[in-house]
């Protein structure tokens, strides 16, 4: 892999909550455009790894690097103007505001930059069209009026996927995406976590073990916050050290 396809690299990265070491010297890169699945027992490191790289996690040791840039001291905010998106395991959204209105939010941030201080007719036009292209990408069309936090689950993690990524980050950091969401809702939210991921680098933390071998092109797997394998997802299911520490095998 040339340095010309990394969009982000770990030097020796290391986060120590007193006594223990949450992530414990990982190096790797992470190429453009691929689909990365992060998986490893409860406690492996796997989202404190997360927060490192969306630049919620600063006290840490070690260098991570975006486009060959040293972004370690950046925060979120920062970060986020760099391309850099992150959703959580317990859904981010406004309760008491609409579908919409949640996702024009999200357009205004998108569009920060260069939007007046008032709302020209051009800027309206160009919220409306974004919430709009947003509510159809992940399904929502028939719920905008609908107050966010009276939705099922699902839909409210449909609807965290469509602020993350209305913005159009270059880099996806999605951790358990599929959380909380019923058994009749999971072919639908892996459908939009695969259209989602399209044309992006993608960083998935996921138990559900079908769905994230399904997505990712890579899987690395974390053990007490060293990164222990790496690989396809056919690698990484024979891997005889995979199975011995992730899936208690002998």
């Amino acid at each position: 892999m040339t340095d010309n396809n990394i969009v982000l690299r770990c030097q020796n990265v290391t986060v120590s909550f007193g006594a223990l070491k949450a992530i414990d010297d990982v190096n790797y890169d992470f190429a453009t455009g691929k689909v990365y699945g992060l998986i490893g027992p409860n406690g492996a490191g796997k989202t404190t790894l997360l927060n490192v790289l969306a630049g919620r996690q600063l006290q840490h040791q070690g260098a991570v690097l975006c486009d060959g840039a040293d972004i370690s001291r950046l925060g979120a905010n920062q970060r986020a103007r760099r391309g850099i998106g992150r959703s959580f395991q317990i859904t981010k959204i406004y309760p008491e505001m609409t579908v919409a209105e949640n996702l024009r939010i999200a357009a205004q941030i998108k569009h920060s930059r260069f939007m007046p201080f008032w709302i020209a007719p051009r800027y309206d036009r160009k919220l409306a069209d974004d919430v709009d292209d947003m509510l159809e990408m992940t399904g929502l069309t028939a719920h905008r009026n609908d107050l966010a936090g009276a939705m099922s689950y699902g839909l409210q993690r449909a609807l965290e996927l469509g602020l993350t990524i209305l913005p159009q980050p270059r880099i996806l950091l999605l951790d358990e995406p599929l959380a909380g969401i019923g058994h009749h809702e999971i072919e639908q939210a892996t459908r939009l976590i695969r259209k989602a991921s399209e044309g992006r680098t993608v960083l998935l933390i996921e138990h559900n073990m079908d769905v994230i071998m399904a997505l990712s092109e890579q899987i690395v797997v974390m053990s007490n916050g060293r990164v222990i394998a790496a690989g396809t997802p056919q690698q990484v299911r024979t891997d005889p050290l995979v199975r011995s520490v992730y899936l208690g095998e002998e």
